[in-house]
């Protein structure tokens, strides 16, 4: 990857008239805040997400927007995203420990749209809570990328969360597998990473469960539930 100066950073919007029935509203200053709930290794944690969009700008002559990720203990990413005909897209990323941030290798579809069901895209991920019981690094996600396909499945759904009640949302699901040495008795074998995303109009995300199901002698897995909590257009 190349690095490049750092600008500004996270989730993005486009240029233009913002809006406000898009299932990935951008503008600047929005703010959204989720509550966080994380299985993982037999244990439960709560804890919450913040993602504000900090900026846009002008990179490599086009509209460039940032958001930001973060945790109450400040640890956090950002991420540049980029508005296109055929959807969002991310095009790099800096983690706080870096000074600059890094460029994907080609832009990674966030969002395809026009959402249409049935439509669907591939993007990189990792596993968020598949750890090793006896190796360090414990976490499986450094050095091994998974792709998952991602999918419209419905477009016009009713979701209530602790935010409050929002029609018109989107489900997305998303389909990886890991292939692993389980265990001695199984040998190789594909587990599958299931993620569940509802978008909705005019807010954005609103929900995601995250599915990595795993317990095995060489390793453990989990899930992840995030819900928002408060949303601020800007």
């Amino acid at each position: 990857m190349r690095a490049i100066t750092l600008l500004a950073c996270l989730l993005l919007a486009g240029c233009g008239p913002r809006d406000s029935t898009s299932y990935f509203p951008l503008q600047p200053g929005a703010h959204w805040t989720y509550a966080v709930e994380t299985e993982s290794d037999g244990a439960t944690s709560r804890g919450q997400q913040t993602i504000r969009v900090l900026d846009e700008r002008v990179y490599d002559g086009k509209p460039l927007f940032i958001r930001r990720s973060e945790t109450p203990d400040n640890i956090g990413v950002e991420y540049w995203l980029r508005e296109r005909p055929d959807g969002i897209v991310r095009i790099a990323q800096r983690l706080d420990l870096q000074e600059q941030a890094s460029l994907d290798e080609a832009p990674r579809m966030v969002l395809k749209l026009p959402l249409k069901i049935g439509d669907s895209w591939r993007t990189p991920t990792v596993a968020y809570t598949v750890l090793r019981k006896n190796e360090y690094p414990r976490e499986i996600k450094y050095g091994r990328p998974l792709q998952m396909t991602y999918t419209v499945e419905a477009l016009d759904e009713k979701l209530t969360v602790a935010a409050g009640s929002f029609e018109h949302c989107a489900r997305v699901a998303g389909h990886a597998e890991m292939t692993l040495f389980t265990d001695p008795v199984r040998g190789f074998n594909k587990v599958p990473v299931i993620t569940t995303e509802w978008y909705c109009r005019g807010v954005g995300l609103v929900k995601l469960e995250r599915v990595e199901r795993l317990g095995t002698t060489f390793y453990s897995g989990g899930r992840v539930a995030m819900e928002l909590v408060e949303y601020k257009p800007r």
